[in-house]
């Protein structure tokens, strides 16, 4: 689906954080979830974007200013499989799709790329969660009235490089 992906500064901060012992903003995230009666508080959330993201240490008020809007949008969980010790990747395990788009033009603007977040929703003026990573597409797709747009199992990946 996307290239160009790169870890979101507060998924970088919260990595380290777990190597060093320390409490992570990512595992104080769950547990606010949890506290909140969230039946799954460690899910992970794939939001469309409108607007090429460059910058690791873009946030969520940020993202949510530029997520993709419609009628039939929703962000969508995403199920990752174990990190591999060879490839140091983890990625998708099912197939994931956004849609079908019941507005006459589908999404209101063309998908740049992608976000993986801890919340389902937020609002733009109340960003919520926490924004891990982030993917720009080669190109932008435009979506069609009713057309539905799909992620493949195994498209989406995460890496860590070691040295």
């Amino acid at each position: 689906m996307a290239a160009n992906g790169f870890i979101a500064l507060q998924g970088a901060v919260s990595a380290l954080d777990f190597l060093n012992g320390r409490t992570t903003a990512l595992e104080a995230e769950w547990q606010a979830k949890t506290a909140a009666g969230n039946p799954q508080p460690k899910t992970t959330y794939l939001m469309l974007l409108t607007q090429v993201v460059i910058d690791a240490q873009t946030d969520m008020t940020t993202l949510v200013g530029i997520e993709a809007a419609g009628t039939g949008y929703a962000r969508q969980p995403i199920p990752w499989g174990a990190a591999s010790t060879s490839s140091r990747q983890s990625a998708n395990t099912d197939l994931v799709q956004f849609g079908p788009f019941n507005d006459p033009t589908g999404l209101a603007a063309p998908v740049t790329g992608a976000a993986l977040v801890t919340r389902m929703t937020s609002s733009a003026g109340q960003p919520t969660g926490l924004a891990l990573m982030a993917w720009n597409l080669a190109s932008a797709i435009t979506t069609a009235q009713n057309q539905a747009l799909q992620l493949a199992a195994g498209s989406l990946t995460m890496t860590l490089a070691v040295s």
